[in-house]
This record gives structure tokens, sequence and C-alpha cells, in this order.
């Protein structure tokens, strides 16, 4: 079955399997997560995205992901991406895992 995505999400993906393409890694969804969040002032949510990068490039895609993911300007419509973590995972002879986490914050 194919995990629920939402705007937030759909757009933090896009610009993952973007940077993670033109070094021959595959883009693999393997569960997202997705919870309230509210301050004094702002509304939003946390999402946790895990993924897996497959194919003969995904150590170099996870390198590049890492370094460039966290400075990409990533345009949700109706809400501002506050925060985005990459946290590498395990790796194996097909690919290496990530989780990525977001703070959107609705506009």
């Amino acid at each position: 079955m194919r995990p629920h995505c939402d705007r937030a999400q759909a757009a933090i993906l896009r610009a993952v399997a973007a940077i993670a393409l033109p070094h021959g890694a595959r883009l693999v969804i393997e569960e997202l997560r997705a919870r309230d969040w509210a301050s004094l002032t702002l509304a939003g949510a946390r999402h946790e995205l895990d993924v897996r990068l497959d194919g003969p490039g995904a150590a170099a895609a996870l390198a590049a992901v890492a370094a460039q993911l966290p400075h990409e300007t990533i345009t949700i419509a109706g809400q501002l991406l506050a925060e985005l973590l990459v946290e590498p995972g395990s790796a194996d002879d097909n690919g290496v895992s990530l989780t990525l986490c977001a703070l959107v914050i609705n506009d």
C-alpha cells in the first residue's frame, strides 16, 4: 500500500529525488509520519519521512542530500518550512536509509 502524502511531504520528497537522481539513486518511500505542532503564536506540523536511496550511486546521493537539502529553498503553498534535518540510517549492498525531520508552519 502506498503511504498517504501531504503537500509538505510531497515537496520535500521532490527535492530529495531531484538531488539524488543525478547520482543514479532511486528514492523509495518507506514510511511517512506527521503530528500537529503549535507554539503560543504559530501552528503547523512535525514530519518524519523514512526513505531509502537505492542504486549504484546511493552513497554519493546520501552525501549530496545531507549537504544540500537543509539549504534548499522548498516552496510549499500556504506553509513555511522552518526546519529540515537529514538523519542518515543504515546501509546495505542495495542502498542507504535516512530519515528526514521537518517542521512546517502554517502561513
